[in-house]
């Protein structure tokens, strides 16, 4: 019996290993969902932070982000309301919105996501995510063709209310909660072009073979016991 316990552990764990799966996420429909930080509320211009739990905003050049609650005038797409997130001159960049925004999390996300918007795209963007000890967990590069939807008539500067969206969803998806931060942009003609992010989202989402090891364990727990009581 013993042994045959030990194989169906051995295939399970097989299993387990074969279900491991990593993708990006570069959508122009939103893949989780669930209640964003929208960005929503902030005077014009108000540096961003560390305002929502669980995460701190930054940027690449050392910056923070600010609340651009005009988005449409400046060329960017909200998914939702009339703010976006873009960045400053704080950090030293020579113009707003021209440096790489960086999402740090306090404690480990499997998933994240957010609504990258540029509307004049003068150069790809690269999307990039580390774990804690700044490695590189894996990236990917947005197109600047890529950066406005199929069908989309807006133009440089898009009236609200245009559909579709001038812009696209970005982040990760990844097996087990191991990303300690992302970093979107900057763009490849920096410092010449501008974005914005909005709509974020993160979470924790255990891997599937950890899932299925413990009902497996739960199974084999309970089957252990009623041979006991036979």
């Amino acid at each position: 019996m013993k042994y045959r316990v030990a194989f169906i552990i051995c295939c399970a764990v097989l299993c387990v290993v074969g279900t491991s799966w990593a993708a990006p996420i570069k959508s122009y429909t939103p893949v989780m969902t669930g209640v964003p930080i929208d960005f929503e509320g902030f005077a014009e211009g108000t540096l961003i932070s560390t305002q929502y739990a669980g995460i701190t905003f930054g940027q690449d050049d050392g910056g923070t982000p600010m609340i651009d609650n005009y988005s449409w005038l400046y060329g960017y797409g909200c998914s939702s309301g009339s703010a976006v997130l873009t960045g400053s001159t704080t950090g030293g960049a020579p113009a707003p919105t021209v440096a790489g925004i960086t999402l740090t999390f306090d404690s480990l996300v499997s998933d994240v996501q957010a609504f990258f918007s540029d509307t004049a795209p003068l150069g790809d963007y690269t999307i990039y995510a580390y774990d804690t000890g700044g490695i590189l967990l894996e990236s990917f590069t947005v197109l600047a063709a890529e950066t406005l939807p199929p069908g989309y008539s807006g133009g440089i500067f898009p009236p609200p209310g245009t559909v579709p969206l001038p812009g696209l969803y970005v982040g990760f998806t990844r097996p087990s909660a191991d990303i300690a931060w992302i970093q979107i942009g900057p763009s490849t003609a920096y410092p010449n072009d501008a974005f914005a992010i909005d709509d974020v989202q993160f979470r924790v989402i255990p891997a599937p073979g950890a899932v299925l090891l413990g009902g497996i364990g739960a199974s084999l727990v309970g089957w252990l016991r009623r041979r006991r009581t036979l």
